[in-house]
């Protein structure tokens, strides 16, 4: 039988920072307002990292990962959001015998706050952040990389966030979070793994936990938001993968990507907005060195209380 790479572990931190307003910015929908978004997300690699040694397989080619998402950001407060987004995940390899997966990933739901913000300078300086919760959807295949549609743990994780914007729409931010994995007991190996030279009778995994943070800076006014930016994730702990055989749930999976952000605020219709995002992981250690891009269509509309006057959520 041909052997298979990894799933591409990346995939979940991008899908949850598809939409114009995402649990990673200090961006805010109004008190009282709904920002509905659609979109679309691909993720693509053909060289992957085993440990720390850059590897190509011809077994699987080029492996895809394809997201149609669907999420809602609700203005609870002005300085509180709730955030809920639901993607649905098709896997596929160019080459090999391996069949594509497709269905319902994980759902997340978080809850995004600004703590506090005082004049410095000729700017604003801001504090906050956000809990997340995520769960599998579905019961899909956890043990089937490279084509797994998640890594099927329950999450939690927390998110600081430290914001400074100048008065004429420049800013940087700066983000930082910890991720608690729940062990994976749905591994589909008959009860009996063999990890890091030793052999386990369980069908009971420990997924290591994940702390990453990103740097970011950009200009955004009522029309438009342009932004840079550079993640870095490492786990806690963890296994390399070994030589020529699948990734595993347990494997150490680090990588820093670059990525660039484009939203824009229509004028007419009020509340409509575009945004893409594309980026590049330019280092791992048992992850795809993915190339990914989205776009999504987001609209922000009044549900109760005062009605927006705004046509972008508020920063």
């Amino acid at each position: 039988m041909k052997k298979i790479l990894l799933f591409l572990f990346i995939t979940p931190l991008t899908v949850v920072k598809l939409m114009a307003q995402s649990p990673a910015d200090m961006e805010f929908v109004p008190k009282g307002s709904i920002c509905a978004g659609l979109g679309y997300n691909y993720d693509s690699w053909n060289h992957y990292w085993e440990g720390d040694t850059l590897r190509i397989n011809g077994n699987v080619g080029t492996v895809t990962h394809q997201t149609i998402f669907a999420g809602a950001s609700i203005g609870l407060i002005d300085r509180l959001n709730l955030i809920v987004m639901v993607p649905y995940v098709t896997s596929n390899t160019s080459q090999g015998t391996l069949n594509g997966q497709n269905g319902f990933s994980d759902i997340s739901i978080n809850v995004k706050g600004k703590f506090a913000e005082w004049k410095l300078g000729s700017g604003h300086f801001k504090l906050g952040g956000n809990v997340g919760f995520s769960t599998p959807l579905s019961s899909y295949l956890v043990d089937f990389a490279p084509m797994s549609l998640g890594l099927g743990t329950t999450n939690l994780l927390y998110r600081q966030l430290v914001s400074y914007k100048l008065e004429k729409g420049w800013y940087a931010d700066a983000r930082a979070a910890y991720t608690f994995r729940s062990n994976v007991s749905s591994i589909h190996r008959g009860g009996f793994y063999y990890d890091n030279g030793d052999a386990y009778y369980t069908d009971e995994v420990d997924v290591p936990n994940v702390f990453d943070w990103s740097l970011a800076a950009g200009f955004s006014n009522s029309r438009f938001l342009a932004e840079a930016s550079f993640t870095n994730s490492n786990c806690t702990s963890g296994t390399d993968i070994r030589t020529w055989e699948p990734g595993f749930p347990t494997n150490e999976t680090n990588f820093s990507v670059i990525q660039g952000r484009f939203d824009y605020y229509f004028k007419n219709p009020h509340g409509l907005n575009f945004s893409m995002k594309t980026g590049y992981t330019v280092a791992g250690r048992n992850v795809g060195q993915s190339w990914y891009g989205n776009i999504s269509v987001n609209y922000l509309f009044p549900v109760w209380g005062k009605k927006s006057q705004e046509a972008k959520p508020v920063k």
